[in-house]
This record gives C-alpha cells, structure tokens and sequence, in this order.
C-alpha cells in the first residue's frame, strides 16, 4: 500500500501527519495494532485515551483526533453512536478553513447565535443560510445512498486508512 502524509476523517478532512513527535509516532503505532484486533466501542475508548495521557501526547495533536474518529466509526458499526450529519460536516469545514466558528461567523455575517442552535440542534438552517454557509466554505451538499455512507464511515475503511497513513 502507498503510504501517506494524512489520515482522512469520516467527514472527509484530512488531519496532517507531517511533524509528529516521535511519542506521537509510537503511539499511533500502538494505535494501529489495537485497532487492527477489531476492539469494540467501548474497550477501544477507554484504551486510547489512557494510553494518550500515558504517551504525553496533547489533546490538540492529529493523534487525538484519529482516535476520535476511530472510535466513532466503531461506534457506529456497533449502532451506539449516529453517522455524521451535516452538522458535523459544516462544523469541520468551518474550523479547518477559519479555524474557529467565531471567525467564521464575523467574516460571512452568519449570526453565531444561531449558527450555535444549528450544531446543537435545537434549530435549522434555512435554505438560504445553507446556501450561504456552503458558498463561503467553497463546498457543496451532496446526496449519497445510506449503503455509500456506511461503506465509508465503516471501521474497515478506517483500518485501510491508518495503514496507509504514515
């Protein structure tokens, strides 16, 4: 398998593996081998956020985030945890391209007020608003069968990716 510089999340950002300590490498590693034992929802969780404090590593790295992503996708294969929304997906792409919601509602005039409704699902966004948000993030919405979005967001396609993440 090709190796790469990036591991990609189920809501399709990519998290930079260039300049990761050495303890960040070793426990991705451990990260690796775990996950390759196909660890349930719950074991894996409590596992890798011991080991993370034990390794050191801070919970702003990629390492974190991978983890994260990895025990969501076991999560949902198990039916614990809900697939992503759109929610998810526009709270990724705000912050990887404004790197904070804040920002993001002051540069697009987007009221934070409801902006923060939305992602906590207490509101919806209108039309409009969509519109707007998917215009000033350059991205798009796009319909996919269930059968695509479970392939995707399945613990196998997690394994291929941090196998080939290097």
């Amino acid at each position: 398998m090709k190796k790469t510089r990036t591991y990609r999340t189920i809501t399709g950002r990519h998290l930079s593996l260039i300049g990761l300590t050495k303890g960040e490498q070793q426990f991705l590693t451990a990260v690796r081998k775990r996950y390759a034992k196909s660890p349930g929802w719950s074991a894996f969780g409590a596992w890798w956020l011991g080991e993370l404090t034990e390794a050191g590593v801070a919970t702003g790295s990629a390492c974190y985030r991978i983890c994260q992503d990895l025990e969501a996708r076991l999560g949902i294969a198990e039916g614990k945890v809900a697939s992503p929304d759109y929610r998810d997906y526009l709270a990724d792409l705000i912050e990887e391209r404004y790197g904070s919601r804040y920002r993001f509602c002051k540069e697009t005039g987007i009221d934070p007020g409801h902006l923060s409704r939305v992602f906590a699902s207490r509101s919806e966004l209108s039309l409009r608003n969509l519109q707007k948000i998917l215009k000033a993030l350059g991205a798009t919405m796009v319909v996919q069968s269930s059968d695509d979005v479970a392939a995707r967001v399945s613990p196998a396609e997690a394994a291929k990716a941090l196998a080939t993440a290097g």
